[in-house]
């Protein structure tokens, strides 16, 4: 009987600094979600730093559809984490499995299940904008029902994942990758980002109504991951069990 394929993460510095890149990329590509969703509808930009974004009152006013953009940063996370599963699953080459793997570990979704669960995050704040009672009764229920819709959005990608990884200390390497780049993204982004940010420096707006450290540091990660698609690709190499 022909054994099950898996892969096994290649743990190199190398692999894991890319990797870290590529998850701050996601990171940005979510707050870029928020910011451009918000200027279509808007017709123009609102503002940002790392990880806190804002349209105009006015248009939050003026435009039912100004709540899309508090849920296009979850939307795009949520479709990498399929497409990722997808991937993982019914890939032809050891290269598309393993950024499908890269897709679905790199995107915070362990993140994005902590936050529902502590009554913070985009879905949240989305889900009071649309249903909150003015006596704040139902609170409890919204945030109760985040947390639901995110965990069943979220597990099934993860629970591909686990199944597919074959390291040694399986569980040990899984719970890394999901807490680890947490702690970095909070550390490095922020605190250390933002708060070189709010000291001033490279704060002037840019670009998309984005300050100048931001698009920069965007820039860094695209370009880090760019020119490092190999190690994305080698990630994780095939193995067969049984």
């Amino acid at each position: 009987m022909p054994g099950t394929s898996s892969l096994q993460i290649q743990l190199t510095f190398k692999n894991l600094l890319v990797f870290i890149f590529f998850f701050f990329l996601m990171h940005e590509l979510h707050e870029l979600a928020h910011i451009i969703t918000g200027r279509l509808i808007c017709g123009c930009w609102g503002t940002r730093d790392f990880n806190v974004w804002d349209i105009y009152t006015d248009c939050q006013r003026q435009h039912p559809l100004a709540i899309l953009a508090t849920f296009a940063g979850p939307i795009f996370t949520f479709i990498m984490l399929w497409l990722g599963r997808y991937w993982l699953k019914y890939g032809k080459s050891n290269g598309v499995k393993s950024f499908g793997l890269i897709l679905i570990l790199g995107n915070m979704q362990f993140g994005r299940m902590y936050m529902a669960a502590t009554g913070s995050g985009d879905e949240v704040w989305g889900l009071r904008t649309l249903f909150l009672n003015h006596d704040h009764s139902n609170l409890l229920i919204i945030k109760i029902a985040a947390f639901v819709i995110v965990s069943v959005i979220c597990v099934p990608p993860l629970i591909t994942a686990y199944k597919f990884i074959s390291n040694k200390r399986k569980i040990l390497v899984f719970i890394g990758f999901l807490v680890i780049p947490l702690i970095l993204d909070t550390v490095v982004i922020l605190l250390l980002l933002n708060g070189i940010l709010q000291k001033g420096l490279l704060n002037q707006v840019w670009i998309m109504g984005t300050p100048l450290l931001v698009t920069a540091w965007f820039i860094l990660c695209a370009v880090m991951v760019s020119i490092n698609t190999g190690c994305l690709s080698r990630f994780a190499k095939s193995t067969v069990i049984g």
